[in-house]
């Protein structure tokens, strides 16, 4: 059938007529999608925002303002790589509008990736050198460098050139950022204070300026408010853990763990049942701090709770790890296979298989665990506990780009976690970057909210860098949070001290002596002894140092010490004859003045001490180990070893004691005996870390046969992220020994660096070095033994006869 002229015009004119009805039908679907999803971001309603954004780009995938609107909605919950992934993509489609370069930027500045913001600066300084998105970048460029370099002039510039262009920009975050941390480096905390307040009015929902608003409070005469503030921050973000946890850890630092148990048991009871985080956020504390019983009854409640559920799956997962970490290790790995069958390919079946990864890593089981990890990751590249564990295995393997690569990948998934931001921090010092580690700890310490844990640790790295004044700051806001933290309050107050603030490291002292947690008085006491020491202006009263009655006295004993330092034993000395007269059955004191006998160079006298306490059942055995010292050190021998036995005789079940034995038997060259009497102590301690490492370092290093071999390296397998260099001397020989060079090379490179005057250790690198061809580096190893040991040591002949073995044309 032919078509005519007159057919041929009407279908023409009705397809073109479809198709306008059509584009006024998408355009008009577009908008009402758009802004049905306005509507729920404003009543915070992201979940069903998301869903009608993302009904708009079913119809218009480059429809600009909703790709805009889905940013600014995954920014403000702090969805960085979400949020990263809109921008760019607008920023690909509309090249010249720097407004994307300003989003980008932000995101770039809470991620701490200063390349980033960098580009983003330029890129937007060459579309229009003149607009605001320019400018602020810019200034957010030089404010980086200004904290950086702590130059308080340069701040204090930024601040005066933000402050007007705020008044254009009120919720610029970048602006409010600059402002706020120049009056807060300036300590104008009430300026501070009145900036949060202006911003928090117009929006709450800002977490990172509710927390420094936390901090702020916390720092001040009156840290009340912070407790209530927190109560209102939970109400505020249901959905945020974080804000509950740290109400949690102010409960704790003041020993009230029932309201902190209460805290998290509400919030995990009041979350839907597939929330999983705020339920395994109860299982942790419970483990922590009422034990493993607490734990798997939480865990068994959550499981039935759960039903059919996928967080059976993963609470069934951690109820094996704890079971794991109990001692039960064949059990729960077995546990965990079936976990991983049943799970199939979800979310839940990468979590199970990160933590089998886990297990298998600790037991020695290496290349299983990585493949595992490797299994998870071609699931799911961005999984941030897969990631964890590789980049960790970068940084043990000397291979600190690879770990940046990955760090930084996890932390685009998840900004505020520490741990990341504590790897990354390791990375790049072990990647010669010390500039950008310490900008990982300080962000760690900012998005913890100052948690002690973090903030020692970046405190720890700035009085490392002869930076007291800023560690002073770091510290005091941590122990405003937490005030009967002992660690973080001892640090605090050794940098006042160092400072000449005696007056603050006192309030310290009052501050831990109010607190209930454990050791908290005991530390004050240690605290005020030392205050005592420091303070020109302070007499020293040796009899008010003493505690009746406990067994550990440490500002007596701080206070002794500083008196012989000083060159006044004398003076130690007869304060302490006075407090025996006074009390004559408190041994502490006669050991006490052992131990300042001994101090003093009066070597018989000491010795006539410890041996009268020696046996003591309220000293334990303090003084056989000091009055074995003494042996040892003036090459008495046969006294040392009488002692010992004697010791052991009054306190068989001593570990230091039995481990002191067995030194002793290593030395004297009868290795076997030793492994006995190891063997025993590991069988009486199984989770002892030390008892552990020896035994373990002294299979591999005396025996060669497969079988003690493969049991090093089971019982080393547990302590593998121990800090310890004896520890990765230990780990890093067991896999040398087991064939596994290029794993051991790391391993002995970090406990050379990190004793490097152990001659043993040394000797150890410079085979592992041999092994793996790096003949020129062996050679400087073992020429360094003999220098350590001197020519005619045991250790230094092994060394020349390795050295001589090694290749000429190496």
């Amino acid at each position: 059938m032919t078509i005519g002229p007159g057919f041929r015009l009407t279908a023409t004119a009705i397809v073109v007529a479809l198709a306008l009805t059509g584009c006024k039908s998408d355009d008009a679907r577009v908008s009402e999608l758009r802004a049905s999803g306005d509507a729920y971001v404003a009543e915070r309603d992201f979940a069903r925002a998301l869903i009608q954004y993302r009904n708009v780009l079913k119809i218009d995938g480059d429809d600009v303002e909703t790709r805009a609107a889905l940013g600014h909605m995954f920014l403000s919950q702090g969805y960085l790589r979400e949020a990263s992934r809109e921008f760019t993509l607008l920023a690909e489609r509309e090249p010249d509008v720097a407004e994307w370069r300003l989003a980008n930027g932000r995101i770039a500045m809470l991620q701490a990736d200063w390349t980033a913001l960098g580009r983003h600066a330029e890129a937007a300084a060459d579309m229009e050198s003149d607009g605001h998105a320019a400018r602020i970048l810019d200034m957010a460029v030089r404010f980086r460098a200004a904290i950086r370099d702590d130059d308080a002039a340069a701040r204090a510039a930024l601040e005066a050139e933000a402050i007007p262009l705020r008044e254009a920009y009120p919720d610029e975050p970048i602006l409010t950022r600059i402002v706020l941390e120049s009056a807060i480096q300036a300590e104008r905390t009430d300026d501070a204070l009145a900036l949060l307040d202006d911003t928090l009015a117009r929006d709450p929902y800002r977490p990172d300026l509710q927390l420094t608003r936390i901090r702020l409070l916390a720092e001040g005469p009156d840290p009340d408010p912070v407790e209530d503030r927190l109560h209102d921050l939970v109400a505020l973000y249901p959905d945020d853990s974080e804000f509950a946890g740290l109400l949690v850890a102010r409960y704790m630092s003041r020993g009230r763990m029932a309201d902190a148990e209460d805290v998290l048991r509400a919030l995990a009871d009041g979350r839907p049942l597939d929330d999983l985080a705020t339920r395994t956020m109860l299982v942790r504390f419970l483990l922590r701090n009422r034990g493993s019983d607490a734990a798997l009854a939480e865990l068994a409640r959550q499981r039935e709770a759960a039903g059919e559920g996928p967080g059976a799956l993963v609470y069934a997962a951690m109820d094996r790890a704890i079971r794991f970490d109990a001692g039960d290790r064949d059990g729960a790995l077995a546990g965990l296979d079936e976990l991983v069958s049943a799970a199939g390919e979800g979310t839940e079946a990468r979590m199970i298989r990160v933590l089998r990864a886990r297990m298998l890593d600790r037991l020695g089981e290496h290349g299983p665990a990585r493949a595992e990890i490797e299994t998870v990751l071609e699931a799911d590249p961005g999984d941030v506990g897969a990631l964890k564990m590789r980049a960790g295995w970068a940084i043990d393997g000397d291979r600190p780009k690879d770990a940046i690569v990955d760090l930084r990948t996890a932390l685009s998934i998840a900004p505020r976690d520490t741990e990341l931001l504590g790897l990354m921090a390791a990375a790049h010092r072990l990647d010669g970057n010390p500039g950008l580690a310490m900008e990982q700890l300080a962000t760690a310490a900012e998005v913890s909210g100052h948690a002690v844990g973090e903030a020692g640790r970046y405190a720890r790295a700035l009085i490392g860098q002869g930076r007291d004044r800023l560690a002073l700051r770091v510290l005091q806001a941590a122990h405003e949070g937490a005030p009967g933290h002992v660690p973080t309050a001892m640090l605090l107050a050794d940098v006042l001290l160092d400072l000449g603030d005696v007056t603050q490291a006192r309030a310290v002292a009052a501050r831990l002596r109010a607190a209930k947690t454990e050791g908290a008085a005991e530390a004050a006491t240690a605290l005020s002894g030392a205050i005592a020491m420091r303070d020109p202006a302070a007499s020293i009263d040796i009899a008010a140092l003493y505690a009746p009655g406990q067994a550990r006295q440490p500002a007596l004993t701080g206070a002794v010490g500083a008196l012989a330092d000083q060159g006044r034993p004398d003076a130690a000395l007869e304060g302490l004859d006075g407090l025996i007269a006074a009390h004559p059955d408190a041994m502490i004191l006669r050991l006490i003045r052992a131990d300042m006998l001994a101090l003093a160079d009066r070597t018989e006298d000491a010795q006539a001490g410890y041996e009268a306490l020696a046996g003591v059942a309220d000293l334990g055995e303090t003084a056989t180990i000091r009055l074995f010292g003494l042996h040892a050190a003036a090459q008495r021998v046969e006294d040392a070893n009488a002692a010992l036995a004697a010791g052991l005789r009054a306190f068989p079940a001593s570990v230091p004691l039995r481990l002191l034995d067995a030194d002793r038997l290593t030395a004297l060259g009868d290795s076997e005996a030793a492994i006995v009497v190891l063997e025993a102590l590991h069988s009486d301690q199984p989770g002892h870390p030390t008892v552990a490492n020896n035994l373990a370092a002294l299979l591999s290093t005396t025996r060669d046969d497969p079988a003690s071999l493969a049991r090093a390296a089971r019982l080393a397998a547990p302590l593998r992220g121990d800090p310890r260099p004896q520890v990765a001397d230990t780990i890093g020989w067991i896999a040398f020994r087991r064939g596994d060079v290029e794993g051991a090379l790391p391993l002995m490179r970090r406990a050379a660096r990190e004793l490097p005057d152990d001659p043993g250790i040394r000797l150890r690198l410079g085979r592992v070095q041999a092994a793996h061809g790096d003949v020129a580096h062996a050679r400087e190893t073992f020429a360094a033994v003999e220098t350590l040991t001197g020519p005619d040591h045991p250790l230094a002949a092994e060394a020349r006869d390795a050295r001589d073995a090694l290749p000429t044309d190496g």
